[in-house]
């Protein structure tokens, strides 16, 4: 039974992982392509709602306790010029079903992060 519960534990983490990796994917790349505002001026990076529109697309696959963050960084955060590293990070926090009880010295969650840096277009 510990081997089963142990496989659903970390197979729901391993889940969880790839899911954030493509929420960094995906919110680096919407903060890094070249965006206009109504009239046809350059948006910087900053001025998105980067940390929103992830928390949007992927709150909702993981679970409700997950603590998802969204942390955009880097020069080309600020800066918006092409070329330039704009790095998005996302955290969520794995609350162990079981193995956390199962195992002495485990804790009863981990945390998951996971960085993408992606040049500014």
């Amino acid at each position: 039974m510990m081997l089963l519960f142990g496989i659903v534990d970390f197979s729901h983490a391993w889940y969880m992982k790839q899911e954030i990796t493509t929420a960094s994917r995906e919110g680096a790349r919407y903060a890094t392509r070249y965006q206009t505002d109504t009239i046809g001026k350059h948006v910087t990076p900053s001025s998105l709602p980067v940390s929103t529109w992830v928390t949007s697309k992927y709150s909702t696959l993981l679970p409700s306790n997950a603590s998802l963050t969204v942390t955009p960084s880097g020069p080309g955060w600020t800066s918006g010029l092409p070329g330039d590293d704009l790095t998005v990070t996302v955290t969520a926090r794995k609350n162990w079903f079981w193995v956390g009880t199962l195992i002495p010295g485990l804790g009863n969650y981990l945390d998951l992060t996971v960085s993408t840096t992606m040049k500014v277009e």
